[in-house]
């Protein structure tokens, strides 16, 4: 009877990469996640937008609900006012407060109702009874990408509050007296005043003549950006970039001031939002291309980083008469 031989088994078996082929696989795994990465990025920024966009549109249901209650909106903030201005651009006005700003007013119309009942309006917003309500977080005055996660400390220092719970929106005071367009660029107490959010002045929907879909009401100032709290104006306080800009602009804190005005509402500048150049007291914002207002009218629209300064102040103006559209 023949037998067959049986072909020999090698019994060394290869387990695993050579190092070269690992190597290949690590170098098309890295250019794989650095293809995604910046996909994955503007997926997460392009959500923290919408909801950006959300907050805005809560805010402007609440203004027009406080609108239908009141027959009126809510003022900028409200403030005893002690004595005049000096004229000078930046210079604050005497005032003693309280402070509370248009944010703190609608609180019952954003559905905090809680909150708003632990304000004591007649007391400054520095008094020990409103610790707890000026501290308090309000996630829809903050913009996701705002990366500003702690209290707000108030400038300069000797003031004493350490414990503002910070906003990302700011109200627009408006664009300046077009009859007097030289002094468009540093007048924050500048009157008559042509936007929506003053000291002490409720506006009525027949104050908005230049028609509400062509003006703005609220828009994006982030506390990364310029530090500053919900609760409203707290007299001799200032507006000053935060340490981050400060440092990339060259500056220490408090070198760039405005005045306590711009705590609550701010004019249209020199410059459209996001300016290099700008101010502490501008709109900015962190998202790419441009930043999100609020119209009165109720819809969002987000304006380019270079708008024609023209139609930019128009629309920071209720009655200036120039009604222009971006």
């Amino acid at each position: 009877m023949l037998s067959i031989p049986l072909a020999k088994t090698n019994s060394t078996h290869r387990l695993g990469f050579t190092l070269v082929e690992l190597l290949v696989v690590i170098a098309i795994v890295g250019i794989l996640v650095g293809l995604l990465l910046p996909a994955v990025q503007a997926a997460r920024e392009a959500a923290r937008r919408i909801q950006c966009t959300n907050n805005l549109k809560q805010l402007g249901l609440a203004l027009h609900n406080y609108e239908s209650g009141h027959r009126t909106f809510p003022p900028g903030f409200i403030s005893r006012v002690t004595g005049p201005w000096s004229g000078v651009a930046n210079d604050p006005i005497p005032e003693a407060g309280p402070g509370w700003s248009v944010f703190s007013m609608i609180l019952p119309n954003m559905e905090l109702n809680s909150l708003h009942r632990g304000v004591d309006f007649s007391l400054p917003i520095s008094a020990p009874a409103n610790q707890s309500a000026r501290s308090t977080r309000v996630p829809g005055y903050q913009c996701p990408s705002d990366d500003w996660n702690e209290p707000v400390a108030l400038w300069p220092s000797s003031i004493g509050i350490r414990d503002l719970a910070p906003t990302s929106y700011i109200g627009c005071l408006g664009g300046g007296d077009p009859a007097n367009a030289p002094r468009y660029t540093a007048i924050y107490e500048e009157t008559p005043f042509n936007g929506m959010f003053h000291r002490n002045q409720p506006i009525r929907h027949a104050h908005i003549t230049d028609g509400t879909s062509n003006t703005i009401g609220i828009g994006e100032r982030s506390s990364m950006f310029a530090p500053n709290g919900w609760a409203g104006v707290i007299p001799n306080a200032q507006t000053v970039f935060s340490p981050r800009i400060a440092q990339a602009r060259g500056q220490t804190v408090g070198q760039t001031a405005r005045p306590a005005i711009t705590m609550a509402s701010v004019h249209v500048r020199s410059g459209g939002p996001n300016a290099p150049t700008g101010s502490p007291g501008g709109f900015w914002s962190p998202h790419s291309g441009g930043c999100l207002f609020l119209l009165m009218d109720g819809s969002i629209q987000s304006i380019a980083n270079n708008v024609d300064m023209q139609v930019y102040r128009a629309l920071a103006g209720r009655n200036d008469g120039q009604i222009n559209s971006l």
